[in-house]
């Protein structure tokens, strides 16, 4: 299930290298548990766990995104937890399993693109 999620993560990174306007800032977060040690020294840094993987910035709004393989892939308790902390904030998070749904959920929430991204 992971190796399909990596493959998901790559194919919105690169859909949205292409797709986003030109002054968007967009990043992926990393939150993959390696281990023990590793999630303490995150958590030092303020890292949060359940974060979602997408991060998008443009014209004073937030986008946030959590990706999950297609067909599978459920949200954990720690993300389901995160997420409503971010709804009580005032944001939102959208759970993509393609790179169409990402698509589709930037251009409803008015973000515009710059072209079309043939699959």
């Amino acid at each position: 299930m992971k190796r399909l999620e990596d493959r998901l993560h790559e194919q919105v990174w690169n859909a949205l290298r292409y797709a986003l306007p030109a002054d968007a800032v967009c990043t992926s977060h990393e939150n993959r548990q390696n281990g023990i040690r590793e999630g303490a020294r995150r958590k030092r840094r303020g890292c949060l766990a359940g974060w979602p993987d997408i991060q998008i910035i443009w014209n004073s709004r937030t986008y946030l995104i959590e990706l999950k393989a297609p067909g599978g892939g459920s949200l954990s308790s720690v993300q389901k937890d995160m997420h409503e902390r971010i709804e009580r904030a005032g944001g939102s998070v959208a759970v993509c399993r393609s790179v169409d749904g990402v698509l589709n959920y930037l251009s409803a929430c008015g973000l515009p693109m710059r072209g079309a991204v043939m699959a």
